[in-house]
């Protein structure tokens, strides 16, 4: 980067930074804490612009500004397409996170990795509107030997690329006469690398991921980011993810010293129950349980789980935890937490099977086949366009059946 830019980057983020205190702490008049607002949203849009110059296009930009009015006003058809997308390499995992439906070892869509030519194929047709790509969804990306590749293709073709790993799947030392795995990821031109650690000791990482080492993962990290440094290279930055739990909220704080002394940034999260999945077999279908008994099994999930500080605990949950009934609204037709899924983003399975967002997993609840139909046509299918319409008008119960939007508040519980 060159010193300009350096000094840009720079006066663009102090100037984001100075509008959004305006902002929080303004006191004043409505049409002033408006105008305010409308200051700091302008200072973010120019700073985004900038710092992801790289990625965007006239034609990017265009297509960015047209799918944010198709979401304010809800359309059911989108002339635009999704500029954040996530294409799962694989859904195959090798740990068993005891949050995620994989780590507990839920059947839904059959296993397996998507080839590297058809990956590439789609990345070539979604391209124009694409500004930025998540290559992770269900399995564990390091697991896929193409990853690199997949990567490099995507950087190629201007799109901000970024992946979450367990670093299970990641090795330290190479074969003989081939580079390390660390040197390949950092020539693939990954933009940022999260790295799923959830624990600051031993005894809590095992918790949350039971039979792997906190150590290990720890050195591979700095494996990373020693090597990405050799390498005379900015990217990918790395992030540490922390789902903040019962278990191991009370190292937040040494978390957080843990990615200062790295260098990485921590990134708190808050954690997805996922509840509904108590009432199911591995195989997601009904267990058949009493109303009484599936209440005191969600009950008692999230007396296990939810973490004593109110800031991560989706507020559902909180009745949830009280009263154990999973879905206790009616959101077909409306939502009480603003989702942008179904309009600003999309997901692509492994096997080409489009879903309305990062929380579906039951493959009943797929869109369409994308290598059969082309994306396209699948964005603005019937089902797709259902899926919206339950944003703002009730759907049929045969409308709704199958349909992952028809009564999700606005996350899946």
């Amino acid at each position: 980067m060159t010193a300009i830019s350096t000094h840009v980057e720079r006066s663009l983020a102090q100037t984001v930074a100075v509008t959004g205190r305006w902002k929080a702490g303004s006191t004043h008049t409505r049409i002033i804490n408006k105008t305010l607002s409308l200051v700091d949203f302008t200072a973010r849009g120019v700073f985004h612009v900038w710092r992801n110059r790289r990625y965007l296009t006239l034609v990017k930009l265009a297509n960015m500004a047209l799918v944010n009015v198709q979401f304010v006003l809800k359309t059911e058809r989108v002339i635009g397409r999704p500029y954040s997308m996530k294409i799962e390499p694989t859904n195959i995992c090798n740990t068993k996170c005891q949050l995620c439906p994989t780590g507990i070892g839920l059947e839904g869509r059959p296993k397996g990795k998507m080839d590297l030519d058809r990956l590439k194929k789609l990345i070539d047709s979604l391209s124009w509107h694409l500004r930025d790509l998540d290559l992770s969804m269900w399995g564990d990306p390091l697991i896929v030997p193409d990853i690199y590749e997949m990567i490099r293709h995507a950087h190629d073709r201007c799109i901000w690329t970024y992946i979450s790993s367990n670093l299970h799947a990641f090795k330290l030392n190479p074969k003989p006469g081939q580079k390390s795995q660390a040197e390949l990821l950092v020539e693939s031109g990954l933009d940022t690398l999260t790295c799923s650690l959830h624990g600051a000791s031993q005894a809590t990482y095992e918790i949350y991921q039971p039979g792997k080492n906190f150590d290990e993962a720890v050195e591979k990290v700095k494996h990373i980011l020693s090597t990405r440094d050799k390498m005379g290279s900015k990217t990918p930055a790395v992030q540490l993810n922390f789902v903040v739990t019962k278990h191991n909220e009370h190292e937040c704080g040494e978390f957080q010293k843990l990615a200062d002394e790295l260098g990485c940034k921590a990134v708190f999260s808050t954690a997805s129950m996922n509840a509904r999945f108590q009432g199911q077999d591995h195989k997601l279908q009904t267990l058949g349980l009493a109303d009484d008994l599936l209440k005191k099994k969600v009950r008692t999930h999230l007396e296990d789980w939810l973490p004593s500080d109110p800031l991560f605990v989706f507020e559902p949950y909180k009745k949830m935890k009280l009263t154990g009934e999973v879905d206790d609204g009616d959101y077909n037709g409306k939502k009480p937490f603003a989702c942008s899924w179904p309009w600003r983003q999309s997901v692509i399975n492994w096997d080409g099977q489009v879903v309305a967002c990062c929380g579906s997993f039951d493959p009943g609840e797929d869109l369409g086949d994308v290598f059969e139909h082309g994306f396209a046509k699948v964005w603005n299918s019937k089902p797709y366009r259902l899926a919206r319409r339950s944003f703002k008008r009730r759907l049929t119960d045969e409308q709704a059946k199958d349909n992952a939007c028809a009564n999700c508040p606005g996350f899946m519980l």
